[in-house]
């Protein structure tokens, strides 16, 4: 592929619309991060011996929202209409952030889960893996965010900030939380832009179990100290209720087999 011969001006295409719609949206956020090395060997080793594993995001994705049905600041969000004040949801709603083609160009849209926290891990991963998978075309939510960006930039700024300060409209186009991560490319990502209240990201593992997990999270709702102690919550999580729920699933596997043996066993001597 050859560069063109001279300079030239490129329109956004409805992709790149809206990711810079989001990013305006997150201008205005006082964005602090706090990251903590969190160690989980164990539940990396029981992971490891599964058949068809739950995906790390939906690890990540549930051991958050159990986190923040213990802790009320954690459902919390900024709203600068009518008057500046924090609005409380009563349960998580998570956003994972995915990386889709969309009209040609490559973009990033959420998908959305309300209350994780009460989704076994299996059926979680499996729901983001068809998410992720499914045509945009069969989400009216996703219709209904490229009909929005490819409205002009004025009547698209002022349904953006109409949205950001409705509450039931925030959760269900944004979410209470988000996770988005760069590890299978064995990278991590930096200070990030976001106008959810909290976005948690992680890194790849090192050789003794160990990965970086940022909070990245907005100031005007709480501070460093509390974020890391929510860090410190997090890791306790993930090195209990979700190494339990793994343990688990890796017992359920290993009652299946001799079953499944047997069966085959057995029709193998009808034949």
């Amino acid at each position: 592929m050859t560069s063109p011969s001279r300079d030239r001006r490129i329109a956004l295409s409805v992709a790149r619309r809206l990711v810079a719609d989001y990013m305006w949206a997150a201008s205005g956020v006082a964005r602090v991060d706090v990251t903590r090395r969190v160690a989980f060997h164990e539940l990396i080793s029981v992971r490891g011996e599964l058949r068809d594993p739950p995906s790390w995001t939906a690890i990540f994705v549930k051991a958050f929202a159990i986190v923040a049905a213990e802790t009320p600041e954690l459902r919390r969000v900024y709203m600068k209409l009518p008057w500046p004040h924090l609005y409380e949801y009563a349960d998580s709603t998570a956003s994972v952030l995915q990386e889709r083609r969309i009209m040609g160009d490559t973009g990033l849209l959420p998908l959305r889960f309300r209350q994780p926290d009460a989704v076994a891990l299996g059926e979680l991963s499996e729901m983001i893996r068809r998410g992720a998978d499914a045509p945009i075309e069969e989400s009216r939510f996703y219709r209904t965010l490229i009909v929005l960006a490819r409205l002009p930039l004025v009547l698209r700024r002022l349904l953006w900030g109409l949205g950001l300060n409705i509450p039931r409209l925030r959760r269900n186009a944004l979410g209470t939380y988000g996770i988005s991560s760069v590890a299978r490319w064995e990278t991590e990502l930096g200070t990030t832009r976001s106008p959810l209240p909290c976005l948690l990201s992680y890194g790849p593992a090192d050789p003794h179990g160990k990965v970086d997990v940022r909070l990245n999270f907005d100031h005007r709702i709480f501070d460093g100290a509390f974020a890391g102690r929510v860090l410190t919550r997090l890791e306790a999580v993930l090195n209990s209720s979700i190494l339990e729920e793994l343990r688990e699933l890796a017992g359920l596997q290993a009652r299946a087999r001799p079953a499944a043996t047997a069966s085959r066993s057995f029709e193998a001597k009808s034949s």
